[in-house]
């Protein structure tokens, strides 16, 4: 199942960063980050259950998006882009929502909220960014 999660998380670090203008994904929390927007795809939570004749299983991604360091004012001028669901190109939610199974790699899957607005710390830096929590299921025969 580990092969399956990994798949998952880098669908959906792939779904975004393709349709950001330059966005870097990671399925890791990275030591630095020096490419913006950056795309962070970690797990929340996971429960698996064995069900329908096979593995079935669901959780929540959570995924961190960095627009820029804190001290670029710029970085609070896009932050608002980036979460605006109706934005083209620019959107992580619109990117979430394009493609709901991640090129097959999960049944359904629903965006549960976000949060963390603002600023954020990681490896020692200061960014600009959120967090966005998505819940998926899937079953693997």
């Amino acid at each position: 199942m580990a092969t399956n999660l990994r798949d998952i998380m880098t669908n959906v670090g792939t779904a975004v960063s393709t349709r950001l203008t330059n966005a870097q994904a990671y399925t890791y929390p990275p030591d630095s980050v020096n490419q913006f927007p950056a795309i962070i795809v970690t797990m929340d939570n996971f429960e698996p259950a064995v069900a329908f004749g096979g593995n079935s299983f669901q959780g929540t991604l959570r995924v961190t998006c960095l627009i820029e360091r804190a001290e670029k004012r710029e970085a609070w001028q896009r932050l608002y882009e980036h979460m605006d669901s109706t934005g083209s190109g620019t959107s992580v939610l619109a990117a979430l929502r394009v493609d709901e199974r991640f090129g097959s790699a999960v049944d359904s899957s629903d965006l549960v909220r976000v949060e963390n607005i603002g600023q954020r710390e990681l490896a020692g830096g200061l960014y600009v960014g959120f967090d966005v929590l998505v819940a998926f299921i899937t079953s693997v025969a």
